[in-house]
C-alpha cells in the first residue's frame, strides 16, 4: 500500500441526517468534536472545524432552504445529510442538502476589514468556513443533492 492510499484509508464513518432546523445543529456539532477527538486533532483545529460546520449546516437552513422544513419524494424530511470520515492525516465532513444551493465559484467573501468598515450585522460565514478549513469544494445540483466537503488536516 502506498503512502497516499495508507492516507486515504477510512479509520472511522459516521452518517447523520439532521432535519433542516438550527436545534438540531448542536447534535451536529458534538458529533464533529467527538469525531476530532477519535482522530487526534488539537482542540483549537476541532474547534475551527466545528464552527465551520455549524456556519455551514445554518447557512443550508437559512439560504438553501430559505429557513422552511423541505420534504423529500416519499413526505420526509429532506434535512441534512452528513458524512464524518476520520482519516489517518485528515477528518473530512461532506454535507449534502436539497435546497436551492448557489453559484459557489462567482461568490465574494466579504473580508473582516469590509464588515468592520461597513453596516454589517452579519455576513463573515462564508469567510469563516473558508479560512477554517484546508480543503474546501462545493457542487450544486449533484445526484445527491449540492454538496460540501470541508477537510482538515492532523
Amino acid at each position: 500500500m502506498t503512502d497516499k492510499e495508507n492516507s486515504n484509508a477510512v479509520q472511522g464513518f459516521v452518517t447523520l441526517h439532521i432535519p433542516s432546523r438550527y436545534g438540531y445543529l448542536r447534535v451536529l456539532r458534538q458529533s464533529v468534536l467527538d469525531t476530532c477527538v477519535r482522530a487526534g486533532l488539537s482542540e483549537f483545529d476541532a474547534a475551527q472545524l466545528e464552527m465551520a460546520v455549524d456556519e455551514s449546516c445554518a447557512n443550508i437552513i437559512e439560504h438553501s432552504y430559505g429557513g422552511e422544513i423541505r420534504t423529500g419524494p416519499g413526505g420526509e424530511d429532506a434535512g441534512i445529510h452528513i458524512n464524518l470520515i476520520q482519516q489517518r492525516d485528515r477528518v473530512v465532513v461532506e454535507i449534502y442538502d436539497h435546497g436551492q444551493g448557489f453559484d459557489f465559484k462567482d461568490y465574494q467573501f466579504m473580508k473582516p476589514e469590509d464588515y468592520l468598515d461597513g453596516e454589517h450585522d452579519r455576513g463573515l460565514g462564508m469567510y469563516i468556513i473558508h479560512k477554517f478549513v484546508d480543503e474546501l469544494t462545493y457542487e450544486r445540483g449533484t445526484p445527491s443533492g449540492n454538496y460540501l466537503k470541508l477537510t482538515k488536516l492532523i
